[in-house]
């Protein structure tokens, strides 16, 4: 029998303790570089992401109607370089964002760049009233929102006629004429007061009054049309976008709450209300500051068929209104 001495057995003690190290070390090593690379991978991908996100943009043009004002359908365009797929439709209202819907859910809502896709809202949700002062927004599935505007238009546009005179604003079915953009004084009830006449529009004093305000438009499509109450004037201060303040509709035919446009004759709009079904005149109460001025209409176009189809357009007014 042979005997082992305790040099010997040390020696070999070392050497698997060394072995062992040397194992630690390379596992230690293995993983930082494994770690590293899916750093490295995930960083790129990161990247990859925002690369194609900077060449995304969408813009929400278009919404439709139906006759009970709840939102039909939208159109977006893809203005970007790169194409994008729409996977969310929201509403944002009162401070509060709601999702509405995925639209790739119900239909391929791919959009090659210089494209654009109409996206129907499906019939198994449920409805969405046409709200002026809410504001809707698509998303991509890498989470690129369409512009912060209100959508130019809601029925589309008309090309302006030959003539073109600077001074009017070609939109739509309608020609606003900048030269007759006006306000005047009114008491609560909204009855114009005899002591004070028609102002341009541009400038407006911040002294918390009741104000109407005037503008003349034409009717520049093939079809008559008929606006309805719900029709509004809206100032929203630059400075803080999230305020609205809107004048509704004064009808000239009060008995049904409507005014109508016949075919390339000149109207003039007056706004007054403080609410659609309101007696109450609206008050100026904003402090000093510049506004934008946008238009929403509300009705129907008249068919030669004897048909109506509903009408809804938002105009942002090529001008600032200032308070001072």
């Amino acid at each position: 029998m042979r005997l082992i001495g305790l040099g010997q057995a040390r020696k070999g003690v070392g050497t698997v303790t060394a072995v062992f190290m040397l194992l630690l070390v390379f596992t230690a090593i293995t993983m930082l570089l494994v770690a590293f690379l899916g750093y490295n991978l995930s960083a790129k991908e990161q990247m990859d992401i925002e690369h194609k996100r900077l060449q995304e943009k969408i813009e929400l043009t278009m919404l439709e109607v139906d006759e009970n004002f709840n939102i039909s359908s939208v159109s977006i365009n893809n203005t970007g370089s790169i194409d994008v797929r729409i996977r969310a439709l929201y509403e944002i209202a009162n401070g509060e964002t709601k999702l509405l819907f995925d639209p790739s859910e119900y239909s391929d809502s791919l959009i090659a760049p210089s494209a654009s896709l109409e996206i129907h809202v499906p019939g198994d949700i449920p409805k969405i009233p046409f709200n002026p002062e809410a504001k809707l927004v698509a998303a991509t599935e890498r989470g690129t929102k369409t512009l912060d505007h209100v959508p130019t238009l809601l029925y589309g546009s008309n090309q302006p006629p030959s003539l073109y005179d600077p001074t009017k604003l070609y939109v739509g079915p309608l020609m606003l004429k900048f030269d007759d953009f006006a306000y005047h004084k009114t008491d609560s009830q909204g009855n114009l007061l005899s002591s004070d006449i028609w102002h341009p529009g541009w400038v407006v004093p911040k002294s918390p009054q009741y104000y109407a305000w005037r503008i003349s438009v034409m009717n520049i499509d093939e079809r008559d049309i008929t606006l309805n109450r719900f029709a509004s004037f809206n100032l929203v201060p630059t400075e803080s976008p999230s305020t609205t303040l809107s004048w509704y509709l004064e009808p000239t035919d009060l008995l049904t709450g409507k005014q109508y446009l016949e075919v390339n004759q000149t109207e003039s709009i007056t706004f007054i209300w403080d609410n659609p079904l309101s007696s109450a005149a609206q008050k100026m109460n904003l402090p000093e500051t510049t506004c934008m001025v946008f238009l929403t209409f509300f009705g129907v176009f008249h068919e030669d068929d004897g048909t109506e189809t509903p009408y809804a357009q938002t105009i942002p007014f090529e001008a600032a209104v200032t308070v001072t």
